[in-house]
Order: structure tokens, then C-alpha cells, then sequence
């Protein structure tokens, strides 16, 4: 028998034949002996934290947009704005957390769009930007389990 075609490996279940032991047809794969080679999900370099911050993206030469920050992490945050920014475009984020003593002014590049919420990846973030990032979230996640351990939301 020849391998597989591609997107396909050998089922587990019926070990390739398309029948169980009982010559019944392997439910799992329904009787081809095949199943979709599922993709490995992607490791993310940095976690991401839910947070809400108020946050102004700069778009060059063009105006600024007020929008909000819903999710951050150490390499970038997700943002909902009043409209769209295209793929790829580079941007001026301004914004505050708690744990920098000034605003942050970071450049990203808009590395997803759906619909308005904008992912946006972190392209000038300096060692002490990305401390600060790092100490908020861990501020949130400390949050968050005082939050589910007292039965708050």
C-alpha cells in the first residue's frame, strides 16, 4: 500500500485498514482509513491578558484613532477601532499602563484584522516598555485569581 495522500495520515483506530477488529467500518475514520493530519497549534511567544486601557493609534500621516486595547502581552496587544487599519500597515500606538512612570509610545505593524478589532505587533518596544508590559500583566493575572478565588468577576 502506497502512503497517504497529502492533508491524510493512517488512522489510529483501525490502524489504516478502514474496519475494526469486528470487520465493521471504523467509525472514526468511516471506513477510508484515512483522517486530516490536523496542524499543530502555534506556541505564541508571549502569553496574552485581557485587560481594557484606552489607547491612541497614530497612522502616520493620516488622523488618529481612539480606540481600546482588550488584550495585551509582551509582543503586542489587540485593539478595537472606530475603522479599519489595512494588514501590514506601521503605526504609533500610544497608551498608558500603570506600572510605566510616562505613556508608552511604541511602534507596531498591524498583523491581523477582523472586522475592527486590529492584532498589532510590538516593533520598537524597548527592554523597560516591554518590563512595564510585563509587570501590568502580571498585575492582571494576579487580579484574576483574587477575582475567581473570591467568586467575583
Amino acid at each position: 500500500m502506497g502512503s497517504p495522500p497529502m492533508g491524510y495520515t493512517s488512522c489510529e483506530h483501525c490502524r489504516g485498514r478502514g474496519k475494526n477488529d469486528d470487520e465493521v467500518p471504523c467509525p472514526s475514520c468511516e471506513g477510508t482509513g484515512l483522517v486530516p493530519v490536523r496542524p499543530k497549534t502555534k506556541q505564541r511567544r508571549f502569553p496574552r491578558y485581557r485587560t481594557d486601557l484606552p489607547i491612541t493609534v497614530r497612522n502616520r500621516l493620516e488622523h488618529d484613532l481612539e480606540g481600546r486595547c482588550n488584550v495585551i502581552g509582551e509582543g503586542g496587544l489587540c485593539v478595537t477601532l472606530p475603522e479599519a487599519v489595512p494588514e501590514g500597515k506601521v503605526v504609533l500606538l500610544e497608551f498608558v499602563v500603570p506600572t510605566h512612570p510616562t505613556p508608552l509610545r511604541v511602534w507596531a505593524v498591524v498583523r491581523n484584522l477582523i472586522g475592527l478589532q486590529h492584532g498589532l505587533q510590538f516593533i520598537s518596544c524597548t527592554e523597560g516598555e516591554r518590563l512595564s508590559i510585563r509587570q501590568f500583566s502580571n498585575k492582571l493575572v494576579l487580579q484574576s485569581i483574587s477575582g475567581a478565588q473570591t467568586g467575583s468577576r
